[in-house]
């Protein structure tokens, strides 16, 4: 062997070796991975987000001037803004705004945008441990065929609701775990400039445990085509009625005398508020028991437009 034909072998023997000491990601290898990043100038969580593959987590840190958009190719990332982290949102759009799937966001102050959060057109979230304010419109919105589980928030000083479901949306709202064992993981949702939890449209909403109290509207409010189950929540100090019912809409507030309703409904809602505890209205229905939950004007309110009231003391 030649002297020049040796170091050629040599070279690449310490060529492959180089490559197989040198660190290989994770990527690709189905792990997930934790990211951080401290916001700043060219330092943006939408920038950030670019980097993410299903199942890693963003550690946020510092305030984040943005206004971020988690569309459909973004799936299965968490976003933890580790209770300080705040995301301040211009009110040209919503400060984040859904259409993936898996999406959780914990953790952050989220303030201004047209809405807090948005969860659109078949997205999904976990909303949790939030402080959700000073949104143009709505604290949450989740509309067309979106769901959201929304636990542990406090949602306030929103210029409309706290929180909307509209067109086919569904939430589950202060809970974890399947209804019939679940665990309260209850929201604030207060001060508010109109109601605390519209549910519109065909939506669907399981709301337990929750606080809604001195909101601009009523507490809740479910309206065409919609359903609620509303248990164990505090409503109260709000202008209209603690729950309304309206146009085909019905509400759920727990067992009633048949055990018509599932037990785990069973947990009454509590609190005074400026119109009726529980009120309907235009073809809407209502079942349950009131237990203590009532308004200047009374404990329940049955309007004369085709409302069916199964509601007992």
């Amino acid at each position: 062997m030649s002297k020049r034909t040796g170091i050629a072998i040599k070279g690449m023997t310490l060529a492959v070796a180089a490559v197989c000491l040198w660190p290989v990601s994770s990527a690709g290898y189905g792990q997930s991975d934790t990211h951080s990043l401290v916001c700043g100038r060219n330092r943006t969580i939408g920038e950030a987000v670019k980097a993410l593959k299903p199942g890693d987590t963003l550690l946020v840190s510092g305030t984040c001037n943005e206004n971020v958009s988690l569309d459909q190719e973004v799936q299965r990332i968490t976003l933890d803004g580790q209770g300080s982290a705040t995301i301040n949102g211009a009110a040209t759009g919503n400060t984040i705004t859904v259409t993936g799937l898996g999406i959780t966001i914990r953790g952050f102050t989220i303030t201004g945008g047209a809405q807090g959060i948005a969860v659109l057109d078949g997205g999904s979230a976990v909303i949790d441990g939030n402080t959700i304010e000073n949104a143009a419109m709505n604290g949450i919105t989740v509309f067309r065929n979106s769901t959201a589980h929304i636990i542990n928030n406090t949602i306030q000083n929103n210029a409309s609701s706290g929180i909307q479901l509209q067109a086919s949306a569904a939430g589950r709202i202060g809970f974890t775990g399947p209804p019939s064992a679940r665990v309260s993981a209850p929201n604030v949702i207060q001060n508010n400039g109109a109601t605390g939890i519209q549910v519109l449209r065909a939506s669907a909403a399981q709301i337990f445990s929750n606080t809604i109290r001195n909101n601009a509207g009523h507490g809740v409010l479910v309206d065409r085509n919609a359903q609620a189950e509303i248990g164990a929540c505090l409503i109260t100090g709000n202008t209209g009625d603690g729950i309304r019912g309206m146009r085909n809409a019905g509400v759920d507030i727990g067992t009633d005398t048949t055990g018509a309703t599932p037990q785990f409904d069973d947990d009454t809602n509590t609190g005074t508020n400026g119109g009726f505890g529980v009120r309907c209205m235009i073809a809407g229905y209502m079942d349950g028991r009131l237990g203590t939950l009532t308004g200047v004007l009374g404990g329940k309110g049955v309007s004369t437009e085709g409302c069916v009231d199964s509601v007992v003391p």
